[in-house]
Formats: C-alpha cells, structure tokens, sequence
C-alpha cells in the first residue's frame, strides 16, 4: 500500500479552513435564534478552539488508517 503524502501541515490547514467555515455557519444560525451577538460570538470562539483540535487529531488518527485507501 502507498502511503499517503498528506503531511501535517496539510492537515493544519485543512482543519482551519473547514472549522473556519462551519464556525460562522452556526453563528449566523445562533444569532438568527437568539439575537445576541456577544454570546453567540464568545460561544462560537470557544467551539472554534475546542473543534479545530479535535478534528486536527481525528484527521491524524484517520491518516494512519489504512482501511479504504486504494493502492
């Protein structure tokens, strides 16, 4: 099996531009709930942090998983 040439900073930027986006999805969805734009914008920041690691080390764990990957 080829290994894949993904490389760490790749995944950096991958997990950055995807929470980035998905991040101001729901707090434009938060807002139009609660119309509170300092909660919705403390909580979305918090979530960013908190999500950008996990799916840094998720995209990690999957990139030593060769189940699925063609040869």
């Amino acid at each position: 099996m080829k290994p894949d040439p993904s490389t760490r900073g790749r995944s950096i930027v991958k997990a950055v531009t995807w929470e980035t986006f998905s991040n101001l999805v729901c707090f434009g969805l938060a807002y139009a709930m609660f119309g509170n734009f300092g909660g919705c914008a403390v909580f979305t920041a918090i979530c960013f942090v908190v999500k950008l690691i996990l799916f840094y080390e998720h995209e990690r764990i999957w990139h030593q998983v060769g189940w699925g990957k063609r040869t």
